[in-house]
């Protein structure tokens, strides 16, 4: 019995020396904790060959000291810690290979998406006077804000479903604008200027006064609404824009547009009207589609001047 015992403690001590004095001795060499995670992994590797080692040559007894060892620290608050460390190694480990993963799906899609030949814009079967953008990233662009840019300058109305800026996650929330000849523009969200777009830079753009009223109201997001309108959402993985023709009977595609920021160049070709800057791709788009100038120039003929 005594034998057994001592035998025992033998593998217990063993596997103290082995497991933890190589590791403290790491860890007292400058900048170790860089390598923290390589402790818990080198620690139970020794665990594991010894007992399996002492199994395989008949020294059950001192594999017995091993495993109490193990159970000891594993119950132990160092043991907990160092599970908790694995786990979380192991996790970042997975985690930051699925992202690869699908940073490389994303970019051999966005490849796929850049060299697709693109068909030029069918044009609406009708006039409509509804505009909806839904989920369309509308920030950092253009100066003044699309919505009231369409309304005044179109006269239509403009539904906004979404997110307005890159990085914000979609909303149900939905914005109607709509444009009225009014000697009274007072209301909560209403009024006679033109906002500026939001801008990523610090220089927003200043709001224009224009000779007409905006009407903006918060309005719930019908899913099934099949009012004839205008529609543009976007398709992520290509960063382009789908732009839709919707009917009472059905949804139209009028096609796809990609903006190649690099190169400030449209695909399909797109005529960007006189003046407009080349990147300010929603007032491209709709201009083309709806075949109307939308672009500052255009904008400034409907300013006035007002004293405060």
């Amino acid at each position: 019995m005594k034998r057994y015992f001592l035998e025992v403690l033998y593998g217990f001590v063993v596997t103290v020396v082995l497991a933890l004095l190589p590791p403290i001795a790491f860890l007292a060499m400058p900048a170790a904790g860089f390598f923290l995670f390589v402790v818990p992994l080198w620690s139970i590797g020794v665990v594991c060959l010894l007992f399996f080692g002492l199994l395989i040559f008949g020294r059950i007894p001192a594999a017995i000291g091993v495993a109490l060892f193990a159970v000891a620290v594993a119950l132990s608050p160092v043991g907990q810690a160092a599970i908790a460390l694995v786990e979380a190694t192991d996790k970042e480990i997975k985690d930051s290979a699925q992202r690869a993963q699908r940073d490389e799906d994303a970019q051999r899609k966005f490849r796929e998406c850049a060299t697709t030949d693109y068909a030029p814009l069918k044009k609406p079967s009708a006039r409509h006077d509804l505009v909806v953008l839904k989920n369309i990233d509308r920030c950092g662009t253009q100066n003044y804000e699309i919505a009231d840019t369409v309304a005044v300058l179109a006269g239509m109305r403009v539904i906004e479903i979404g997110r307005a800026c890159w990085g914000n996650p979609p909303s149900p929330q939905a914005w109607e604008t709509i444009t009225e000849h009014s000697s009274s523009c007072v209301g909560e969200h209403d009024s006679a200027e033109v906002r500026g777009a939001p801008r990523l830079g610090p220089s927003p753009t200043a709001s224009l006064a224009v000779d007409v009223c905006l009407r903006r109201t918060k309005i719930p997001d019908p899913p099934g609404d099949r009012t004839p309108a205008i529609v543009l959402r976007p398709i992520p993985a290509c960063r382009a824009i789908e732009v839709v023709e919707r009917t009472e009977s059905g949804d139209i595609e009028l096609g796809r547009v990609h903006y190649d920021s690099r190169l400030q160049r449209y695909y399909p070709d797109l005529a960007v009207p006189e003046g407009m800057p080349q990147n300010n791709s929603l007032n491209v788009i709709l201009s083309e589609v709806l075949q109307q100038d939308l672009g500052d120039k255009a904008l400034m003929q409907r300013a006035v001047t007002t004293t405060k």
